[in-house]
């Protein structure tokens, strides 16, 4: 209903187990590792627990797509079955053809275990996945066990993964089931997000349904809020985010604010399971109505008792260091000032470069920043020498029109997109339908210089009027600009005058890419990385690595990271992207990158 109000191309935040929307958190990734570390021991058990709604299910879909070839999948989804049944519906996922109206759990086991045989021959593994697996009973607990009993020889011919909640795990201590607990291979609690993955969760899935500024959707005080609400728990982060945009949509708002959030809990979770602010307020008026002064007298002693306190540690002189206060009220971010992440953060040591030159990080060993080193990053406050053709920002408001829509046409032209503002629609969707995504920044000059992409600069003038330009390239002292179809040269001075540092750059992200990887990671996304980093290498023939981001692969992408100034964590966030393609793809436009000697 409210996908096309704000460009979406689907609802981002349905509760059914789609893996590609699975942000993939350190712990999530974690119960991908140990899912996927058990299926290769190849037999017993493997153990995965969590809340209601942590993804599970969601985990375990991924799981799916990354099996081996050679593997054979059951996967149970209703556990409330007794053995016979358990065994049918195992046959059943497994195409095995039985035959007869009244088998025996004798006959379904004799099939299997021939089927698992023949499997084997072939070089076959069977998984068999069950969900919900706390419903189980323990018969039937005890009837798989059992058939963790069929094997070989070298091997055991079948693995089996439960999934359920926290109980599961209260199950597999039970005296009698002692013999199938020491047949877990692995085990993973997976917990809830923590405060600081809600903000990466929420705009994860936002930027997978094409939202361009999830950011501006869902500022910084609505995460907050939404964590205080969902206890990080994504079943309910989904719920009411969904009705959240809904609730926009309905009112005509383009951004979720905390009422609106608090609004949409109250609707989908109920009053009771909602913290609201004013419950505060409704106590002490419980407490005056009802005239339970007791109460009243009590917490006034308290509060003379607090001040007394303070008056104290004041009046005795100590100096008291300055600290944030855990519930002191962020900086609401709007679209000119989006925060970056910590992987995307520019390198602190970056200074100015030419044009048709980068230039190098320079760290000391403990990698703090210096003071020279802060100066090249801030902007620079000291009056530059006018050259008589640079443009002053009245003259270049006399050049024509400075608006969002045309610059997005210059942009996309230099890279080849011919974009029709009345006709293709919204400017970064029809981007990324033509292979390139909208990257929305906060930085100085330099950072955009360090990127090496033509970028749109968002400009004020004296009435706060936003105008909008495009960067061409850098040089030590100006900046050429592109406006609608000819270019102009400024001076830097006069450009920190007018810019607060917002800037949008187009970016070919690389395929299924959706979070920064990190080392340990698994995902396809790791073999793109592997060829690009070949190409830069010089590898005669590139090729795609392994599905896993191993150390031999990181401390590659660190030598890379060092040599370009990035910072060389191994972390292959959005900055390091950007600059690995700039040198491994010739299409994309640069201004920071001599293309001739590559």
């Amino acid at each position: 209903m409210y996908e096309s109000y704000f460009g979406l191309k689907e609802a981002p935040f349905s509760i059914a187990p789609n893996p590609h929307y699975l942000y993939m958190s350190k712990q999530h990734n974690e119960a991908l590792a140990h899912l996927i570390y058990g299926v290769e021991r190849e037999g017993g058990f493997i153990l995965l627990t969590g809340e209601v709604g942590t993804g599970k299910t969601t985990i375990c879909r991924c799981f799916l797509e990354q099996v081996p070839e050679n593997v054979d999948v059951a996967f149970i989804l209703n556990p409330k079955l007794d053995s016979e049944q358990l065994l049918e519906t195992i046959c059943d996922e497994l195409s095995i053809g039985y035959i007869g109206d009244s088998l025996s759990i004798k006959d379904y086991t004799d099939y299997i275990n021939e089927r698992l045989l023949r499997s084997h021959s072939k070089g076959r593994h069977t998984v068999i996945i069950i969900d919900e697996a706390q419903n189980l009973s323990p018969a039937v607990l005890e009837q798989l066990r059992l058939l963790t009993n069929l094997e070989t020889h070298e091997k055991k011919l079948l693995q089996i993964i439960l999934l359920g909640q926290p109980e599961l795990q209260d199950i597999f201590l039970k005296p009698e089931l002692r013999q199938l607990s020491q047949r877990v291979t692995a085990r993973f609690h997976l917990d809830a997000l923590t405060k600081e993955e809600i903000a990466p969760y929420v705009y994860h899935r936002l930027a997978i349904a094409d939202c361009a500024f999830p950011e501006v959707l869902f500022p910084e005080k609505t995460i907050q809020k939404l964590y205080s609400i969902s206890k990080g728990i994504p079943r309910v982060i989904n719920l009411v985010c969904d009705r959240s945009l809904l609730g926009a949509y309905a009112e005509n708002k383009k951004s979720i604010e905390s009422p609106l959030l608090q609004t949409a809990a109250k609707e989908v979770l109920g009053k009771s399971l909602v913290l609201h602010k004013d419950d505060k307020k409704a106590f002490f008026k419980s407490l005056v109505v009802s005239n339970n002064w007791i109460a009243i007298l009590g917490l006034c002693i308290a509060c003379l008792t607090l001040g007394i306190v303070l008056s104290t540690l004041f009046l005795d002189g100590k100096p008291t260091k300055q600290t944030i206060s855990a519930t002191q009220a962020p900086i609401d971010l709007t679209e000119e000032s989006i925060i970056n992440t910590h992987a995307d953060r520019p390198p602190a040591s970056l200074k100015l470069p030419k044009v048709g030159k980068i230039t190098n990080k320079t760290n000391n060993q403990n990698g703090v920043v210096n003071n020279d080193e802060k100066e090249a990053l801030a902007p620079s406050i000291e009056p530059q020498p006018i050259s008589s053709h640079w443009l002053g920002f009245n003259e270049l408001l006399a050049k024509g029109e400075l608006t969002e829509q045309l610059s997005y046409v210059s942009l996309m032209k230099l890279w080849g997109i011919h974009f029709r503002p009345g006709q293709d629609g919204f400017a970064c969707k029809y981007a990324k339908a033509n292979g390139v995504n909208c990257l929305s920044k906060i930085g100085s000059v330099g950072v955009v210089a360090h990127l090496g992409l033509p970028a749109i600069l968002t400009l004020f003038d004296t009435d706060g009027g936003k105008h909008f330009v495009v960067v061409r390239s850098i040089a030590d002292e100006s900046v050429q600009l592109i406006v609608n179809d000819f270019e102009v040269e400024m001076s830097i001075s006069e450009l920190h005058k007018h810019w607060r540092g917002h800037f949008v750059v187009l970016w070919k992200k690389p395929p299924l890419y959706v979070t920064p990887l990190k080392p340990g990671t698994i995902g396809p996304m790791t073999k793109w990385l592997g060829k690009q980093l070949d190409i830069y290498e010089g590898v005669k023939h590139p090729s795609l690595g392994r599905s896993f981001y191993d150390d031999a692969l990181v401390q590659r992408l660190k030598a890379f990271q060092k040599e370009v100034g990035e910072q060389a964590d191994g972390i292959a966030g959005v900055n390091t992207l950007i600059l690995l393609s700039n040198h491994t793809d010739k299409n994309i436009p640069s201004f920071s990158i001599n293309r001739e000697t590559m």
